[in-house]
């Protein structure tokens, strides 16, 4: 019987294809620490889940080396959707809230998993067990721990094993064509940390391996420990980003900037209230906080307007070429319950649906236009998809703007008339 990890070379091809059109479904994509991955040995990738499918694929991209992964096992319930999932080299892995009973059933899948990291076959299992669409880390799950510690009892000493923790930072985890950081941090090498806790009994030392394991996965994001303040320090710390003086150049200097900031604001209740007005007021005036934290100019807002009119025909025909892509989107989109796969539903829809149909569409019209015209029609369409969402992105980008510039106004105007002043200052100084 086929083991999920063994080579196939059209699996090999698809996480090549895969991973180059995963980068066009951002501005831009970032990588830091690459040179933190073992050349040898058994690796065990550890990254935050906070955008579903996209986690998996951000992975991938960080080598484009074949990768096997454990996703939770409701959506492999489907039988057809099951044997796709398969292929891909994903396997499912009960949780608690699945039933006690079928946690009996992950026996087998990590004496699979070992038997993965024991062909030097690199490894994936998002250790939160659950994704969630926000900068901070929930607890992790003992799979992570159990899977290490089942692949030592197999291994001993004979190869290392390295549990690698990756830090996936969106910018926003919502909107497509949006920027990524992914950050490859220090392994923990299981051998030596079994060494220097051998005083502990085995569930011990995998309690304590999670806690450090934790650690090391904050270090690699923006994480904002309160759930309850949340969206005051978040929204503080993209306001006071925006006033920083000194540049910052890499989304890594950006995620460290923004660690230090959402920490401080965290113990300053003061600030938090002075923050949740302004966000108040934001939303009450429809502005994005992308808007109040990098504010445009008058004259640079002009620009953007300028720029969008002589694009538009550009728009036009990219609506056009990935309308296939939009109708199932559009479709999908009705009956989806957690808007954190929507940007997924697009990644799968326009950079990987889309182009087949598009090819068969020029294929088929071979026989009445010359190849030299197919073939320019098939490049517009591959491409169409970055044309169509940066344009719109732009758009509802200087709508916000304008809307801030208009809010902002007014309020001068209140403040000039009434004498009061301080939400103003706060907002845009």
């Amino acid at each position: 019987m086929a083991h999920i990890w063994e080579k196939d070379r059209f699996y090999n091809f698809l996480v090549v294809y895969i991973s180059r059109n995963f980068r066009r479904a951002y501005k831009r994509v970032e990588y830091t620490g690459l040179e933190n991955i073992p050349k040898d040995g058994a690796v065990i990738f550890s990254p935050n889940h906070a955008n579903t499918l996209m986690d998996a694929l951000a992975v991938i991209s960080i080598d484009e080396k074949p990768k096997v992964f454990v996703a939770r096992a409701d959506i492999f319930k489907n039988p057809t959707a099951r044997k796709f999932l398969n292929y891909i080299k994903m396997m499912p892995i009960n949780r608690i809230r699945d039933g006690v009973d079928s946690l009996k059933e992950n026996d087998a899948i990590i004496e699979e998993c070992v038997k993965t990291l024991k062909a030097g076959v690199h490894f994936c299992i998002l250790p939160e067990g659950t994704h969630r669409t926000q900068h901070s880390l929930l607890p992790l799950r003992k799979g992570i721990a159990r899977i290490a510690y089942e692949t030592y009892e197999s291994v001993k000493d004979t190869m290392p094993i390295y549990i690698v923790p990756v830090g996936l930072e969106y910018e926003d985890y919502f909107d497509y064509r949006s920027r990524l950081l992914i950050t490859v941090g220090h392994p923990i090498i299981l051998q030596d940390f079994i060494r220097a806790h051998e005083g502990l009994d085995i569930q011990k030392q995998m309690r304590q391996l999670l806690l450090l394991l934790e650690d090391k996965m904050k270090e690699n994001i923006i994480c904002i420990p309160s759930d309850e303040d949340y969206e005051d320090i978040w929204e503080g710390t993209n306001v006071l980003y925006g006033r920083r003086r000194r540049p910052i150049r890499t989304l890594f200097e950006r995620m460290k900037w923004m660690q230090r900031t959402a920490k401080e604001l965290g113990v300053s209740k003061a600030s938090l209230r002075r923050f949740r007005k302004i966000k108040e007021w934001r939303h009450a005036n429809g502005i994005s906080l992308q808007s109040l934290s990098e504010r445009k100019s008058a004259w640079r807002v002009a620009l953007d307007i300028l720029l969008l009119a002589v694009l538009s025909p550009i728009f036009i025909l990219s609506t056009i070429l990935i309308s296939p892509a939009l109708v199932v989107i559009s479709i999908i989109k009705r009956s989806l319950k957690d808007k954190a796969f929507l940007n997924s539903i697009r990644f799968v829809s326009c950079h990987v649906m889309n182009p087949i149909v598009m090819l068969l569409v020029c294929l088929a019209l071979l026989t009445v236009l010359p190849w030299w015209a197919c073939l320019t029609l098939f490049v517009l369409a591959y491409f169409s998809p970055i044309a169509f969402y940066d344009w719109l992105g732009g758009f509802r980008r200087v709508r916000s703007d304008l809307r801030l510039a208009r809010a902002s106004k007014a309020m001068t105007g209140h403040i000039t008339a009434s004498g009061h002043e301080p939400l103003l200052t706060e907002v845009t100084d």
